[in-house]
């Protein structure tokens, strides 16, 4: 099924229960898991959505922060989802796309083999590890630091935990290209989301 009547654009407020349908279809997350990063990360970052006929289905959201050294800003990108009867049509990429017109880079830590190979496909490369290198960073704004903090004590997760799998980067621009190649693919990335 393509799509003909779709509009790409950024997710608003009253937007909140398409929100919620996708994030729970796609993530199976409580109610009150949403309404928490609605109220607490959304007034802090950016989503985007795609809708078709007036319904949102696919979505992703940009949580602020910089690349140091060099005050680079970028954005970690986060929740990307695609309700099941739409996949494989490239709409997540179409977002992707469009966040990248936004900003310096994207930074994500894609959460299983399969989806690391995805956003290989999309541009982005290796560039964080798990462990402090002394190289470089990604440090969130501090609104998004206390909204993870907060996460993390709701949830019982520790954001600084991860598994085998390293935090990937679209650079879009020089300076962020030449910030990936003297990291050398071995930047910090202290919290992350998946």
């Amino acid at each position: 099924m393509r799509m003909q009547n779709a509009e790409i654009r950024f997710i608003e407020d009253s937007d909140y229960p398409q929100v919620l349908h996708v994030w729970q279809t796609c993530f199976g997350d409580s109610e009150d898991y949403v309404r928490f990063f609605w109220q607490n990360a959304f007034p802090h970052c950016r989503g985007i959505g795609l809708w078709h006929d007036d319904t949102l289905v696919s979505m992703l959201f940009m949580l602020p922060g910089m690349l140091q050294p060099g005050d680079v800003p970028a954005q970690y990108v986060y929740a990307v989802a695609t309700l099941p009867a739409h996949r494989k049509q490239g709409l997540a990429a179409k977002l992707l796309q469009h966040a990248a017109a936004s900003t310096c880079a994207l930074a994500l830590y894609p959460a299983t083999a399969q989806l690391q190979d995805y956003y290989a496909n999309q541009g982005f490369l290796p560039a964080f590890r798990k462990q402090d290198c002394g190289t470089g960073s990604f440090t969130f704004s501090p609104a998004m630091q206390a909204y993870m903090q907060a996460e993390a004590e709701l949830t019982k997760r520790d954001l600084t935990q991860r598994d085998a799998f390293g935090g990937m980067l679209q650079p879009l621009d020089e300076h962020t290209r030449a910030w990936l190649a003297a990291t050398q693919g071995k930047a910090y990335l202290p919290f992350t989301l998946e």
